[in-house]
């Protein structure tokens, strides 16, 4: 009897803890999106000319990255997608959307045909797409780049 009377009362302790631990999280912001995570680097460009037709690049060298900060809701882009560095980013808003693009290059070197497609590309952003281990980041109507994920 005094076996089930513990038993009991430690079940009885323990779903108590254990509704205080779920009170003490914080709540999500429902504003908030859930970022991927990890760090992605740029692989592929497609660029979309006056006519519509694209134009794909391949960047096997590139080391152009892309990381999200879940904190701060932001998208951070550092690199080089072939000669020149990028800096900069994107906040992030509710359903994937990319705002206040800001990005920087030293101005030192001047850029490759390619170079200027990547930058035109992510000046442009205005949303992204997570699938598995690939992020898009969308540029309106003129193209998209695709970031893979680095090992």
């Amino acid at each position: 009897m005094k076996i089930k009377f513990l038993v009991l009362l430690l079940a009885g302790a323990t779903s108590l803890a254990a509704c205080k631990k779920d009170k003490d999280a914080p709540a999500p912001n429902p504003g908030d999106t859930q970022l991927p995570i990890g760090t992605y680097k740029l692989v592929q460009s497609i660029n979309y000319d006056s006519t519509g037709k694209a134009d794909t690049l391949k960047f096997p060298l590139s080391d152009l990255s892309l990381s999200f900060d879940q904190t701060k809701q932001t998208a951070n882009i550092a690199g080089k997608p072939e000669s020149i560095q990028i800096t900069g980013g994107y906040n992030v808003k509710a359903n994937n959307v990319l705002t206040d693009a800001v990005f920087t290059t030293p101005g030192i070197a001047p850029p490759t045909a390619n170079d200027a497609v990547v930058l035109s590309l992510l000046k442009t952003g205005d949303s992204f797409e997570a699938k598995g281990a690939t992020v898009t980041i969308k540029a309106k109507d003129k193209g998209f780049l695709v970031f893979s994920a680095q090992k």
